[in-house]
């Protein structure tokens, strides 16, 4: 399964946080955002990625520029969806890496 769950758990506290499956599609909507607003994780990293992602995905796009336009939109249909879970996914883990360096247990789930 490509979507994991976790389960974060603040080890004095007993504080729980869940990141499930609409998380990765938020994440891959808002990206740096995203990692923001939940506090863990790398925000410098989470901006590289933003604005690595998306200017790859272009670089595609203009690539097909040279393909009949039905192969064309059949790559972009395929490249943005894409773009979305790589980009989710990465946050997820940046978001997973930063509760651990802070001390929180993580559960796979």
């Amino acid at each position: 399964m490509f979507i994991h769950h976790y389960r974060f758990e603040h080890p004095k506290t007993e504080r729980t946080i869940t990141i499930g499956g609409w998380s990765y599609l938020w994440a891959g909507l808002l990206g740096a955002g995203y990692v923001w607003w939940i506090g863990y994780g790398s925000l410098l990293q989470a901006v590289v990625i933003n604005i690595a992602l998306p200017v790859g995905g272009v670089a595609v796009v203009f690539g097909s520029s040279i393909l009949p336009s039905v192969q064309q939109f059949f790559i972009i249909l395929v490249v943005v969806p894409l773009a979305v879970f790589i980009q989710g996914s990465l946050m997820i883990r940046l978001i997973r890496d930063g509760f651990r360096r802070r001390g929180w247990l993580v559960r796979a789930g």
